[in-house]
């Protein structure tokens, strides 16, 4: 019998979705969760790089990156909403973001970020 590969990706967002579903759905608000999840299933495939754990983004970081901007502007709160989704993500997989890759993200994917990436901050200052 032949081994499964490893799949980083998808034990990353596992480990990313069970348990920010858990505390969205705890705050008994269906809007949110749906919000998160969205969020944290593009978000998810930056992690390895913001974590340290790869050399550089992956085409799908990036891609996931435009997406996650273009929800940003989809109304006032879009990147107060994103923070907070982007901030428990990093809380629930204990996975700590680099300063210097959140610094070099923006550059690396070429573009410029309409919400806050950080390992903790306070989102509620944000429009």
């Amino acid at each position: 019998m032949a081994a499964r590969p490893f799949c980083f990706a998808c034990v990353t967002s596992l480990l990313v979705l069970v348990p920010v579903l858990l505390l969205c759905s705890s705050l008994g608000k269906a809007q949110t969760t749906e919000y998160c999840t969205n969020v944290f299933e593009e978000f998810s495939s930056c992690l390895g790089f913001l974590g340290e754990l790869s050399p550089e983004p992956t085409a799908a970081c990036c891609d996931s990156l435009t997406s996650l901007n273009s929800l940003a502007q989809q109304e006032d709160s879009g990147p107060r909403m994103i923070c907070e989704c982007i901030e428990s993500s990093s809380y629930w997989t204990r996975i700590p973001f680099s300063a210097s890759r959140i610094q070099e993200l923006p550059t690396s994917c070429q573009l410029h970020l309409s919400f806050p990436i950080s390992n903790s901050m306070d989102c509620s200052k944000l429009n």
